[in-house]
């Protein structure tokens, strides 16, 4: 598998209503021909393409625009669906800011990327415990749903994606937690999130 360092330039962006994180694992069905096509030359070359989270705009149509900072993509499996589309699932693997992007006359976009280190790991501290317990019960009201089969409950980062991906938090506070450099940095952004998520509005505001 090509890796950042070697695929900097004129890397594919996928932009989603969504943020993908290293580990993740993400169900894709694919249906326009730009985005055929790029997986098409995914799997032939064995080149990654990039998954961005929207700032504005939608998935289909006119490009995006999107947060300059993404994941990269390892395709796990593909095969056609009952629907007649392309049903793909992907695994996050390396973080990336975007330097700069255009758009092909196929309308995909692509971008010239700096690649991230991973972020470090830590242990989940104890004032942040009730987010492993959350996942916990999300995991278990929802098993049959999920790709995962082993929890990490005890890795501050991998709960932080995995919640992430998971709640119903505002795009800006998904980034942060993928920008995050370390586990505590991830879980301290998520529950900042979820706070300001829960609390009332004040008064006199609609």
């Amino acid at each position: 598998m090509s890796t950042v360092a070697d695929q900097a330039r004129d890397v594919p962006l996928f932009p989603l209503q969504t943020v993908l994180y290293p580990g993740s694992l993400l169900p894709l069905r694919i249906f326009e021909a730009r985005y055929l096509d790029m997986i098409s030359a995914s799997l032939r070359h064995k080149r990654p393409f990039g998954i961005v989270p929207i700032r504005l705009g939608r998935e289909v149509g006119a490009p995006a625009d999107f947060f300059p900072f993404g994941t990269l993509t390892a395709i796990e499996s593909f095969d056609k669906g009952a629907d007649g589309l392309l049903h793909v699932r992907v695994l996050g693997t390396e973080r990336f800011r975007v330097e700069q992007h255009g758009i092909q006359t196929d309308g995909l976009t692509v971008a010239d990327i700096v690649p991230v280190p991973p972020a470090t790991d830590h242990t989940v501290p104890t004032d942040l415990a009730y987010l492993p317990s959350l996942l916990q019960d999300i995991f278990t009201a929802n098993a049959e749903h999920l790709p995962y089969r082993e929890l990490q409950l005890g890795s501050a980062l991998w709960v932080a994606y995995r919640l992430a991906e998971l709640l119903p938090v505002p795009a800006a506070t998904k980034v942060a937690v993928l920008q995050a450099d370390d586990g505590l940095a991830a879980l301290s952004r998520l529950d900042a999130g979820i706070q300001a998520a829960s609390s009332p509005a004040p008064k006199g505001t609609h």
